[in-house]
C-alpha cells in the first residue's frame, strides 16, 4: 500500500497548501517546513520500497517495517483529507455567509457573532493538524533512521493430470455396487491440498454427461469456512428451485427433507472445512431418505473433515507430476505455440514446473507471468528468484504468487489486494469491482483525460492475463437489459489477498471475524444477527475508506448499533467518517438517509439500491462533490430529486431520476456531463429541451421509465422532441405509451452506435416496422406489445427490396409476453426467390409466453444459416404443434416438462438441421 500512498501523498503536500493560499483560507500556519520535511522523507523511503517489498515475506523485520510505514502514510493521507475538508467547508461557510449579508450596518454588526463563533471552532482544528503533521515527521524519522539496519537497495527506475483421478470418482458415483451407502445416500469425499483441483474435478463430475443423466436433481453449494448451517440450507433450497423465506434452521432442515426424499440426487458440498459434526448431522438426517444411488460429494483439504462427514468413500487428490506442470506452464506461456524460444528454456522450465510442486494453480500462475518473459536471461531470473526460499509452513502456495504479484505496478497491486473485501467464492461483477477501485483513488490514468473505467478495465485485464481471476464470463439480466461480466477468485488467490491486507480489511459475520482491531480500513458485513455481530466496539469506524455489505433480502439490516464507537447515532455521528470513499447500504429499510451523510466529502459510490422505504435524498447532496455513482434503483418510496444534485458534475452513473409532469426536474441534469448511466422515470409531460442529452457525449446507456399510472392526463409527446446521447449504445424503453416508436430512435446518427435496444410494454403499439434500420443493433428485446396481432413481412422490410440487408448485426431476439401475437407471416414462395439474406448474424432467438402463437415462419428461419439456438418457454400453441410427445414426457424437472436436445424430430422436416440447441420448455397442467 504505501508504494501507492507515498506519490500521491508527495504530490499533494504541496497542493494542499497552494490551495488554502489560494483559497483565502489559513487554516494550518507555521508547517511548511514539516511539510518540506515530510515530503524530502518520503522521496528518500519511496526508492527503498521495491527492495522492502521484495525482502517482506523472508524477513519477518522488514515485514513488521513496512506495517509500520503504511499506518504512517495512511494517517498522513487521512491528514491530507481533512484538510482538504477543512478547506472546503470553509470555503463554503464564507461564501454562505457573504450571500447573507446585507448592506445595513445593523447586518454588518451581526455578522461579527457568526464569524467569530466560525473562527474560535476552527482553532482546535488548526492546532489538530498541525500537530499531526508534526508527530508523522517525527514517526518518519524514526521509521528511517530503523530502515538503516535493512540496507535497503534503493531503486532509481484445462485439467492436467487428472484423467484418471476423473474416471475413478465417476466410477464411484456412478456404480450399482456403491449405490447403497449409509442410509441409502453414499458420501464420496475427495481429500486434497489446496490447489490440488478439488473443486475442477467435482465440476467436471458435475457437469458429466452421466451424470446429468443418472441423476433427478443436482444440486451444488460451495460450502467455505465458517459453516453457517442457515446459509447453507437456504443455498441447498435454493438451488432445488424452493424459496427460503423461513428464519429459523428446524423449518429450512425439514423442506430439505421434504424436498429430497424419494429422489435420486447429488449434492456437492464444495470447500468444507468444519470438523464440528453437531453441525453436519442435521443436514445428514435430512437428506437420508433420498432414493438409491444418491450422492454426496465432499470436496475438502482435511482428512479429519472426511471423516466427520461420515463418508462412504474417500478419493485422495494426488498432486499432478512435473511433467503435467510444465505442459501447464506451456500451454499458458506460448499458447500452445512452439518457437525457438520454447525450446531454448525448455530445461529451465522444467526446473520451475518441479518448483510448483506438483499443484495446478502454481503451474497456471507460473505460465500466465512467464508469458510475458521474452527472453531466456528473463526467465533464468525467474527462476533463480529468492522468493523459492521462502518457507512454504508460512505461506503455502503464495511464493508462486508471489513472483507474479511483485512484477505488478503499484496501483495494480493495491487493486489486486483489495479484492480481499469479497467473501470468498462471491461471484465479482467487473463492472462494480473497477467502481471500488476507483473510488479508493487506486486508478491512474495514463494521459490526460483518459476515462478512469477504460483504465480500470485494462487493470482487469492485466489480472485476468495473470490467472488472478478465474471464471470469467457474460451473463444478463433476467430481461436481457444489460450484460454483465462477472469472475470469481480461486480460494487461495483470495487467501493471498486476505494475507496482503490482513490488517486492513475487517469482516463481520456473526460467527467469527477477520480481525483487523482498530487498524481496518475497510469493512465488510457479512450476516449473522445483530447481538452475534454487535455487541461490542471491534472497529475504529472514523478511518473506513469503504463500507461494504453482503447480506440476504430480509435477513439482516444494518443495524442501529452499528457505529458503536460513535455514540450509537447513525443520523449525528455518520459525518466522522470523512475518509469513506464507498458507502454500500443496500436492501435496507431507511427511510430516509440523515442530512449529515452530506459531510461525507471524498464519497465517490453511494448505493442505496432496492432501499424501497427511502422517501427523499438528503436536500445537502451537493455536499458530495467527489461522488461518480449514486445507484438508487428499486426505491419506489422515492419522489422527488433534490436540486443540489445538479452540483454534482462528476456523477458517472443515476440509476433513478424522477421527472415529474410540467416540471423542470430535468434542468437539474443539465451540467452532468460525466454520466455514463442514467436512468429516468418520467411522470407525464416532461420538458427534454432542458436536459441537454444530446451534448451528453460520454453517455452509453439510457432507460426511460414511462409511468402508467394517474400521472398521465394524455399520451405524452415530450419523448419525440428529445435529443438523445449521440454515443448510446444501450436504450431501454419501459412501459411506452404512444402508437409509433420515437422518429430519432432509426436516424441514421444514432442508428450507428445503437447496439442494445430493449423495449418493455410498448402497450400502444401495433406494428414495429422501422427497427429494421438499426445497423449495429445487437441485442432486441421486446416485452409485452399487447395490441400486436401479427408480425408482418415489415419487420424485414428492407430484405424484401434491393435496399441493404435489414438487421445486419443482430445476435439476440427475444420476444416475450405478447398476449395477442398470433401470426408470424413467412415468406412467400416469391419472396423467397428474391430475398437473399434475413438477419445473416442471427445466433439466438427466444419466445416466451406467447401463449397465442400457432406456428413459426419456416421460410424465414432457413434463411438465417446462423441460427444455433432456438428457445421456446411456455407457448402452449407451439408445445402441441411442435414437440415430440415420447421425448417430452420422459423427462420430469419439478413442476415443469423439459425436452432439451440437439434438435426435434418435428423439427426436421423444416429444414432447421443448422440449428443446434432447441429448448421447450412448459408448465404441467
Amino acid at each position: 500500500m504505501a508504494e501507492l500512498l507515498i506519490p500521491k501523498i508527495i504530490g499533494e503536500l504541496g497542493d494542499v497548501a497552494v490551495k488554502q493560499f489560494g483559497e483565502k483560507v489559513n487554516l494550518v500556519r507555521g508547517v511548511e517546513d514539516e511539510v518540506a520535511n515530510i515530503s524530502s522523507k518520503l522521496a528518500t523511503i519511496e526508492k527503498m520500497l521495491y527492495d522492502a517489498e521484495r525482502r517482506r515475506l523472508k524477513d519477518r523485520s522488514v515485514g513488521i517495517w513496512l506495517e509500520k510505514l503504511e499506518d504512517i502514510t495512511y494517517e498522513m493521507d487521512d491528514v491530507l483529507d481533512e484538510w482538504n475538508f477543512k478547506i472546503h467547508r470553509a470555503k463554503n461557510e464564507g461564501t454562505h455567509q457573504n450571500a447573507r449579508m446585507q448592506p445595513t450596518l445593523r447586518n454588518k454588526v451581526r455578522s461579527l457573532i457568526p464569524s467569530l463563533c466560525s473562527c474560535l471552532k476552527q482553532l482546535p482544528v488548526r492546532s489538530d493538524i498541525a500537530q499531526k503533521i508534526r508527530k508523522i515527521n517525527t514517526q518518519l524519522e524514526l521509521t528511517l533512521k530503523e530502515a538503516d539496519q535493512f540496507k535497503f537497495i534503493t531503486n532509481e527506475s484445462e485439467v492436467y493430470g487428472r484423467a484418471a483421478d476423473m474416471e475413478k470418482v465417476l466410477d464411484q458415483i456412478l456404480s450399482k455396487s456403491s449405490s447403497q451407502g449409509r442410509d441409502g445416500v453414499q458420501i464420496i469425499s475427495v481429500v486434497g491440498a489446496g490447489d490440488s483441483g478439488k473443486t475442477t474435478l467435482a465440476q467436471l463430475l458435475f457437469n458429466n454427461d452421466k451424470v446429468q443423466n443418472h441423476f433427478e436433481l443436482r444440486n451444488w453449494i460451495c460450502v467455505s469456512d465458517p459453516f453457517d448451517q442457515k446459509r447453507v440450507a437456504k443455498a441447498i433450497l435454493e438451488n432445488a428451485g424452493k424459496s427460503s423465506h423461513e428464519a429459523e434452521f428446524d423449518p429450512l432442515i425439514q423442506r430439505i427433507k421434504e424436498t429430497f426424499s424419494g429422489k435420486r440426487f447429488l449434492l456437492v458440498l464444495d470447500d468444507v472445512w468444519t470438523e464440528d459434526d453437531s453441525k453436519w448431522k442435521p443436514f445428514q438426517y435430512s437428506l437420508k431418505d433420498g432414493a438409491s444411488g444418491s450422492v454426496i460429494l465432499v470436496t475438502t483439504r482435511s482428512q479429519r473433515v472426511a471423516r466427520v462427514m461420515g463418508s462412504t468413500d474417500t478419493h485422495h487428490l494426488s498432486l499432478i507430476s512435473d511433467s503435467d506442470c510444465w505442459l501447464i506452464m506451456q500451454r499458458i506461456a506460448f499458447g500452445g505455440r512452439s518457437g525457438d524460444l520454447c525450446k531454448k528454456v525448455e530445461i529451465i522450465g522444467q526446473k520451475i514446473a518441479e518448483k510448483c510442486k506438483g499443484l495446478p494453480l502454481a503451474a497456471k500462475t507460473m505460465g500466465s507471468l512467464l508469458r510475458f518473459k521474452d527472453t531466456v536471461q528473463q526467465w533464468q531470473n525467474v527462476l533463480d528468484s529468492k522468493i523459492w526460499q521462502l518457507e512454504e509452513a508460512a505461506v503455502e502456495l503464495f511464493p508462486h504468487l508471489y513472483l507474479s504479484y511483485n512484477e505488478l505496478s503499484p496501483e495494480l497491486k493495491r487493486c489486486f489486494s483489495y479484492c480481499a473485501v469479497f467473501p470468498k467464492d462471491h461471484v465479482i461483477v467487473v463492472e462494480e469491482l473497477i467502481s471500488l477501485w476507483i473510488a479508493q483513488g487506486y486508478v491512474r490514468p495514463r494521459r490526460r483525460g483518459e476515462r478512469l473505467e477504460l483504465v480500470g478495465l485494462g487493470y482487469f485485464n492485466n489480472f485476468a492475463m495473470r490467472s488472478f481471476f478465474q471464471e470469467i464470463r457474460d451473463v444478463e439480466d433476467y430481461y436481457g437489459f444489460r450484460e454483465y461480466m462477472v469472475c470469481k477468485m480461486h480460494d487461495i488467490v483470495h487467501d493471498f489477498a486476505q494475507f496482503l491486507t490482513k490488517n486492513e480489511c475487517h469482516a463481520l459475520d456473526g460467527i467469527g471475524t477477520n480481525s483487523s482491531g482498530g487498524r481496518a480500513r475497510h469493512l465488510t458485513i457479512l450476516g449473522g444477527t445483530e447481538e452475534e455481530m454487535f455487541s461490542s466496539p471491534v472497529v475504529d469506524f472514523g478511518r473506513l475508506r469503504s463500507f461494504l455489505t453482503f447480506l440476504e433480502i430480509g435477513r439482516v439490516v444494518v443495524p442501529q448499533n452499528l457505529f458503536c464507537s460513535l455514540k450509537s447515532e447513525i443520523p449525528a455521528e455518520i459525518r466522522r467518517l470523512i475518509h469513506l470513499r464507498h458507502l454500500a447500504l443496500s436492501l435496507n429499510p431507511f427511510k430516509e438517509l440523515p442530512e449529515v451523510i452530506c459531510d461525507l466529502y471524498y464519497l465517490k459510490t453511494l448505493n442505496i439500491y432496492c432501499c424501497g422505504k427511502l422517501s427523499c435524498l438528503p436536500k445537502r447532496i451537493e455536499g458530495l462533490v467527489h461522488l461518480r455513482h449514486l445507484f438508487n434503483e428499486m426505491t419506489d418510496d422515492l419522489r422527488q430529486i433534490p436540486r443540489g444534485l445538479r452540483k454534482l458534475t462528476s456523477l458517472c452513473s443515476l440509476t433513478r431520476f424522477i421527472a415529474r409532469s410540467n416540471s423542470d426536474d430535468l434542468a437539474i441534469l443539465k451540467d452532468l456531463n460525466q454520466l455514463k448511466r442514467l436512468d429516468i422515470d418520467i411522470e407525464g409531460e416532461v420538458d427534454f429541451g432542458s436536459v441537454k442529452l444530446g451534448k451528453k457525449i460520454n453517455m452509453r446507456e439510457m432507460s426511460l421509465l414511462f409511468s402508467l399510472g394517474a400521472h398521465f392526463i394524455e399520451t405524452p409527446s415530450c419523448i419525440e422532441t428529445m435529443e438523445p446521447p449521440p454515443n448510446l449504445e444501450l436504450l431501454v424503453l419501459v412501459g411506452y405509451p404512444r402508437t409509433q416508436l420515437p422518429s430519432w430512435l432509426v436516424t441514421k446518427s444514432n442508428a450507428n452506435n445503437l447496439t442494445r435496444l430493449i423495449i418493455d410494454g410498448p402497450h400502444n403499439i401495433s406494428s414495429l416496422l422501422a427497427l429494421w434500420k438499426l445497423s449495429s443493433l445487437e441485442v432486441l428485446v421486446l416485452v409485452e406489445a399487447e395490441k400486436l396481432e401479427c408480425l408482418g413481412k415489415e419487420f424485414f422490410r428492407s430484405s424484401f427490396s434491393a435496399e441493404a440487408v435489414a438487421f445486419p448485426n443482430l445476435r439476440k431476439l427475444h420476444f416475450r409476453h405478447f398476449q395477442n401475437w398470433r401470426n408470424w407471416e413467412d415468406l412467400s414462395e416469391d419472396d423467397e426467390k428474391v430475398v437473399v439474406s434475413i438477419m445473416p448474424r442471427l445466433e439466438e432467438l427466444k419466445i416466451s409466453r406467447c401463449e397465442k402463437l400457432e406456428t413459426l415462419p419456416h421460410c424465414i428461419l432457413r434463411k438465417i444459416s446462423s441460427l444455433k439456438i432456438l428457445n421456446i418457454r411456455h407457448c402452449n400453441k407451439l408445445r402441441d404443434r411442435y414437440s415430440d410427445k415420447t421425448e417430452m414426457t420422459r423427462k420430469r424437472y419439478h413442476t415443469f416438462l423439459k425436452f432439451t436436445y440437439p434438435i426435434s424430430i418435428n423439427l426436421l422436416r423444416y429444414g432447421y438441421s443448422h440449428i443446434f440447441y432447441v429448448s421447450i420448455i412448459f408448465e404441467v397442467k
